[in-house]
């Protein structure tokens, strides 16, 4: 019998040793690992001369052309050997689109299937730009879900990266997976999935006249500074769908807004521009004239400084820190830092609400602080306690001081490195919880005029098109609830105002 050559005893060694770490990397006990793969990346390839015969069509997004569509689809499965919690995700998973920019995003594939849910529950798949970041879903073994992809923009798939912090654990790229690969689309085939799926994208011929729910004029929308982003944004979409119209939008507080509108009322000088105020919940009853209209429920975060160290507080404890029970976070088994308060004015619409619903009445500690750091306005008071005048300077706040806690809408804290977002009684902000009554920090965004609109003018058709598709997919990207969506399910939290 002929030995085998010390070359061939070597190869086999060095292929035993390969699957060795393999299997190890993967199958370890209490090892962590997600992976994922490209399993599509191609262009539309949509030529209106080439469709011209049959039909002339346009791919359109908020009035533009896109003419350089891609369509990607990303498999993420937990392939390790241990199910991956919440708590695991350090950082979250953001997906990279290295040279292009997100046009729309869907989940059409999921493992349970009722990931797909939790993923896109509020605005939980979160564009910005090329980047796509998901939400903190729990993955059990061999769970996975596919995200599906609208860009423009030249890429490859080569270029798409996922990238994350998995605390005992890491995130790698498998390799693609041989079989039939789809290089090109039916046009028919795109248009259904840009058309079902992708809800904000509108399929066109030639120039249309503008459309039914167009009003010329100018309006003013001015209160919530946690609505404020969105109203811009959908006040520009219309502007767009409708170019005699002028909407301009303030931040301000919701009280301080709706004593503007109030005191204005029908007295506004001739010529004027007509006037909505947005407030976080309902209007004080005093405010006889103003009339109301549910837009989108609004779900709020408590937020602390990293350094806290502190993930998840009962309602208990956070009532007990607010009445003063505590000084430092190492009381609540975090770090030795001294509580820091980061509140809104008194005017705020959200601190309001987190006053009635959260603290019960409550009331937080008196303002001590300019800085945010030092008793420096009261420096016999017993705690530092700043107010501000918007969600965004609050959250920077809690971002730049080390012991803060504060509060603001849900996607507010994930714009910050240093800011973590409580769980309270063990749960995540979620509007399934907001419906069983279980979680009590939110607010629905009324948008109110001084008695009802005129038919047919500007402010009517704005307040219609909040309930327009593009208006509701604006609303959820932002971690909002459009009331349009819940109006008919049971125990809606968007009762008119």
């Amino acid at each position: 019998m002929t030995l085998p050559s010390t070359e061939t005893i070597l190869a086999a060694a060095g292929l035993l040793a390969t699957a060795l770490i393999w299997a190890v990397d993967r199958f370890l006990p209490g090892r962590k690992r997600i992976g994922y793969r490209v399993q599509m990346d191609t262009a539309i390839g949509m030529n209106p001369q080439a469709a011209h015969s049959v039909v002339q069509l346009r791919l359109l997004r908020a009035d533009r052309e896109i003419s350089d569509a891609t369509l990607a689809l990303l498999r993420i499965e937990n392939d390790g050997s241990k199910d991956i919690v919440r708590q695991d995700y350090q950082e979250p998973l953001t997906v990279d689109f290295a040279g292009r920019t997100i046009v729309g995003v869907e989940v059409p594939d999921s493992n349970p299937p009722n990931l797909a849910a939790m993923l896109t529950r509020n605005g939980g798949l979160r564009p910005d730009g090329s980047r796509l970041t998901l939400p903190r879903v729990p993955l059990n073994k061999r769970n996975h879900f596919k995200v599906l992809v609208l860009l423009s923009g030249a890429g490859t798939g080569e270029r798409i990266t996922l990238e994350g912090f998995l605390s005992g654990g890491r995130i790698v790229r498998n390799a693609q997976r041989r079989g039939p690969q789809p290089v090109s689309l039916a046009l028919g085939s795109v248009f259904i999935i840009l058309v079902g799926l992708l809800g904000g994208l509108q399929l066109s011929g030639s120039d249309s006249p503008p459309r039914s729910e167009c009003a010329s004029g100018r309006l003013t929308v001015t209160g919530s500074s946690a609505f404020a982003r969105l109203t811009s944004l959908i006040s520009t979409a219309y502007e767009r769908q409708c170019p005699g119209a002028e909407i301009t939008v303030t931040e301000s507080a919701s009280l301080t807004a709706l004593q503007e509108l109030n005191s204005l009322g029908g007295k506004a000088h001739s010529g004027a521009p007509a006037r909505i105020a947005v407030s976080d919940g309902p209007a004080p009853h005093s405010f006889q004239q103003l009339r109301g209209q549910p837009a989108g429920v609004v779900i709020f975060s408590i937020v602390v400084n990293k350094n806290t160290g502190i993930h998840n507080l009962t309602l208990r404890q956070l009532r007990d820190i607010y009445a003063g029970k505590y000084r430092n976070w190492n009381q609540l088994n975090g770090n030795d830092q001294e509580i820091h308060f980061v509140s809104r004015t008194s005017n705020s619409g959200t601190r309001k609400v987190f006053e009635q619903k959260v603290l019960r009445g409550g009331t937080e500690p008196v303002a001590s602080s300019d800085d945010c750091r030092n008793k420096d306005r009261i420096p016999s008071a017993r705690f530092v306690n700043c107010e501000l005048s918007s969600t965004d300077q609050l959250v920077a706040e809690v971002n730049r001081v080390p012991g803060a806690i504060g509060y603001g809408e849900m996607s507010a804290a994930t714009k910050q490195p240093n800011v973590n977002r409580l769980l309270l009684d063990g749960g995540e902000p979620d509007i399934e919880r907001v419906r069983q009554n279980t979680y009590p920090f939110w607010a629905v965004e009324n948008f109110y005029t001084y008695g009802p609109p005129k038919d047919g003018s500007l402010t009517a058709k704005f307040l219609t098109y909040l309930s327009s598709d593009t208006a509701k997919n604006t609303m959820r990207t932002y971690g909002h609830v459009p009331c349009a969506d819940l109006r008919a399910r049971p125990n809606s939290p968007c009762a008119q105002p």
